[in-house]
């Protein structure tokens, strides 16, 4: 199959129908937008193709539909767009849309999370805590976990506090506790206060 380069006329006409779209999704007119994204992701558009994804998926200008919302959202991550790889890792794991399938959701969530949205780097981080999907390997989980905690992501701090408690390095432990507790994160102040009451 060949695909045709887009002249600058009809990129404008594809501008001008997102910015339609956009400006009637952000007003609530849920089947405006549907209407207007809908021929944009058929014919390739990967940020309309994730806009359908998510419209779809919470049933906005539509009945929900989750096949839909699954097959939208895999041709815009596949489409290298990183939200889309984030949001797909979701999809995958939801037990409501299929069986779940952690080794599809870390490699989304893995090209996600290399791109650097913190969530997915913290997703994968626990799944590599669990070995779901991936090897269990407690030293990839840090690092995932590391990369969003520096970002200010507060559950990953919290678990990447309990790895280094779980090492017995208390003082690390600490230092991540303190910063998630800080975002008002309740697991790490009890463990914070654990600690307090073992003299650690």
């Amino acid at each position: 199959m060949t695909t045709e380069p887009q002249t600058q006329h009809e990129t404008d006409k594809n501008h001008a129908a997102q910015d339609e779209a956009l400006t009637a999704y952000q007003n609530g007119d849920y089947a405006t937008a549907l209407a207007a994204w809908q021929p944009l992701a058929d014919a390739g558009d990967a940020q309309a193709q994730f806009n359908l994804a998510i419209m779809y998926h919470n049933g906005q200008g539509t009945e929900p539909d989750a096949a839909k919302a699954l097959a939208y959202c895999t041709l815009a991550a596949d489409n290298d767009i990183p939200p889309a790889q984030h949001y797909l890792g979701y999809l995958l794991m939801d037990e409501e849309i299929g069986t779940p399938n952690p080794e599809k959701a870390a490699h989304y969530w893995q090209r996600a999370a290399e791109y650097g949205i913190d969530d997915a780097q913290y997703q994968l981080g626990s799944l590599y805590v669990q070995g779901n999907g991936v090897p269990q390997d407690t030293d990839t989980a840090a690092d995932w976990y590391e990369a969003a905690a520096l970002q200010g992501h507060a559950p990953a701090q919290y678990n990447l506090g309990v790895l280094y408690a779980n090492a017995k390095q208390y003082t690390h432990a600490r230092h991540w506790w303190n910063k998630a507790q800080a975002q008002d994160n309740q697991d790490a102040k009890d463990a914070l206060a654990k600690l307090d009451e073992m003299g650690l």
